[in-house]
């Protein structure tokens, strides 16, 4: 153990060498590189915890830098884990560091969070959310919540030590795919760096026993008035979890697959399709040199044409928001030949994206 390093921790009456010595230990698993996560795994690794797995296979962009601080303005083809690690590696090159260059799926949450003895949820998409709570409540493994949403932050520490304990579903018995995105309705830059911290706290408390977790307790913060509440859970949820695990895809289904096409079929046939961005300003790439651009917050449905004699696809940034889209077009004019780019941007830009180690 590097005594200098931790100094200012193992000096702490209730942290101490012993408190030190079981971070070095720990292995944490931090799912989602962006405004939680990669403000909570800097400090997990200044900590000292000596095992760290990052997991995201999003790239950063321009819009993210506000609440993203360890990122570079200039463009990259690595993903926020790559680029995390990079900056962690240099901040403390004596823990380990393992990336996962790539989203979370239900097939390889066995391989990721193996060994695992935290994990942090600090991605923004709901289903997700769900997939590792569940996972977790089921293995027993700690979590530790954090959520934001515009200028209000949630987290929590779910211990899950047997099935009576509380997790989220106590709090949300089922994810709500109707709750938009940062990059839909904006977040408070700022309040990703307060949810992170606290999250990051959380793992560093519980694995080196010092301090009180939020167990049972659901903490919101609302940043404009920093105003704290500490709501006290009980336990609501009795289905079978393993059944609604082993059911469950985890996957938002916001448009039938019908209306769905694939970026191969569109690049196979790119003639016969009107491709059409409906992302906003701030976020928007064109993924060729033929696409059209209508943001989504100045489309007017009963009022939009189809071009004749093609198809049109929208494409958002993950296939949500074209996917409520084509649904309101369909409702208005069903023979509209209209579709929605599955994956959207994200599985545009993940095409190339693997697993790497550090």
């Amino acid at each position: 153990m590097n005594n200098k390093r931790y100094i200012r921790q193992t000096l702490l009456n209730k942290f101490g060498e012993v408190g030190q010595e079981r971070l070095i230990a720990a292995h944490v698993v931090v799912v989602g590189c962006g405004g939680l996560g990669s403000i909570a795994a800097p400090y997990l690794a200044g900590a000292g915890v000596g095992k760290l797995t990052l997991v995201d296979g999003d790239i950063p962009h321009v819009s993210n830098l506000h609440r993203q601080v360890f990122f570079k303005t200039e463009q990259t083809k690595s993903t926020k884990s790559e680029e995390l690690a990079r900056h962690i590696v240099e901040l403390n090159p004596e823990i380990e560091v393992r990336v996962v260059a790539e989203m979370l799926r239900k097939d390889t949450m066995a391989d990721v969070l193996q060994d695992a003895n935290v994990v942090l949820e600090c991605t923004d998409n709901i289903q997700v959310k769900y997939m590792v709570n569940d996972f977790c409540a089921l293995l027993h493994i700690p979590m530790v919540y954090g959520a934001i949403h515009k200028y209000d932050g949630y987290v929590s520490f779910f211990e899950n030590m047997d099935a009576s304990s509380i997790h989220l579903r106590d709090i949300f018995a089922e994810p709500n795919d109707d709750i938009p995105s940062c990059s839909e309705v904006g977040v408070m830059g700022t309040l990703a760096g307060v949810i992170g911290l606290m999250q990051a706290n959380e793992a560093i408390k519980y694995i080196s026993g010092a301090g009180e977790c939020l167990q049972g307790v659901l903490l919101t913060y609302g940043i404009l008035g920093n105003d704290q509440m500490k709501l006290k859970l009980k336990k609501t949820y009795h289905e079978d979890l393993q059944k609604v695990y082993e059911s469950s895809t985890y996957i938002a289904e916001q448009v039938c697959a019908s209306y769905e096409v694939t970026l191969g079929e569109v690049l196979q046939n790119r003639e016969v399709f009107q491709v059409i961005s409906i992302l906003e300003d701030h976020e928007h790439e064109a993924i060729d040199n033929s696409v059209d651009r209508i943001p989504l917050s100045t489309f007017e449905v009963n009022q939009w044409q189809e071009e004749q004699n093609k198809r049109t696809v929208f494409y958002c940034m993950s296939g949500m928001r074209s996917g409520k889209l084509v649904n309101e077009i369909l409702s208005v004019n069903p023979t509209s030949q209209v579709f929605s780019l599955a994956g959207g941007l994200k599985y545009f830009k993940s095409s190339s994206k693997h697993k790497s180690e550090f």
